[in-house]
């Protein structure tokens, strides 16, 4: 039997979506015989949250890390490539639901049957069940600016972008999967070191399927699914749109700035 481990970062959050994680987690992981769950605190300073982290202590499938500082995402969830003994690695947001225990079955079924894919993604949706199109094409600047600006007339280039119209109907190589739920051959997480963290926010999705496509595969796998209340910071405040501004600048400066 396989084992699994998943790594949430945390941000602020409440003692009450905690506890619905750890429960939605220990139910939807209950046909697995060996599992970790690592709650990563990064708002170090949120002296409650970690209070009330502590109460997980003597659980011993959880782990709990508190860094000192908040070094961002990608950080945060690197922080457990040191204690990683599991098959399949599992990084997902904490506004993640999975909805049974039947789709991550169906995830891991199909990580073993396909030992060259390193990466699996699946389909996600609105908890009312509307499909989010977050499956996206390699980035451009022509893209990034279509998406962050909200440009007119360029309707038909946004769907190409999320793969509309039939990308979301059937398995298939992904190249730009979302971040809030991402299942990772543990081998392939650690032979590429996690996350960059030189992004503190944002695109760090981007970077990390190029780097599994350079060594394995990274696939969307739309037989299962998982449940996201999507939240768009980005958009919403000066902090997040210059996250996001950072990330592109990183991301570009990496894998080249390909215009359109």
């Amino acid at each position: 039997m396989s084992s699994v481990s998943i790594s949430i970062v945390l941000y602020n959050n409440t003692a009450k979506t905690v506890n619905s994680l750890v429960k939605n987690v220990e139910k939807s992981t209950k046909n697995l015989v060996d599992v970790q769950l690592f709650l990563v605190n990064n708002s170090p300073e949120n002296e409650d949250l970690t209070a009330y982290l502590q109460t997980f202590k003597s659980t011993d499938w959880i782990k709990i890390i508190v860094p000192e500082t908040n070094g961002g995402f990608g950080a945060g969830n690197n922080l457990v490539l040191p204690y990683l003994q599991s098959d399949y690695h599992i990084v997902m947001n904490p506004d993640i639901m999975i909805s049974s225990e039947h789709e991550l079955d169906k995830m891991i079924n199909y990580l073993e049957e396909n030992p060259r894919v390193g990466l699996l993604s699946p389909l996600i949706k609105f908890p009312n069940g509307e499909v989010q199109h977050l499956l996206k094409r390699k980035s451009s600047v022509l893209d990034m600016a279509i998406r962050f600006l909200r440009l007119p007339g360029t309707e038909r280039r946004k769907a190409w972008f999320v793969n509309l119209p039939d990308g979301y109907s059937h398995t298939h190589k992904a190249e730009n999967v979302p971040g809030s739920f991402l299942v990772f051959r543990t081998s392939i997480f650690e032979k590429i070191g996690g996350f960059d963290e030189k992004y503190f926010l944002y695109m760090e999705d981007c970077d990390i399927t190029m780097k599994v496509n350079q060594v394995s595969n990274a696939v969307f796998f739309p037989e299962a699914f998982v449940y996201h209340e999507w939240q768009r910071e980005n958009r919403k405040s000066i902090k997040g749109i210059y996250h996001m501004l950072s990330s592109m600048f990183v991301y570009f400066n990496k894998w080249g700035w390909k215009l359109y």
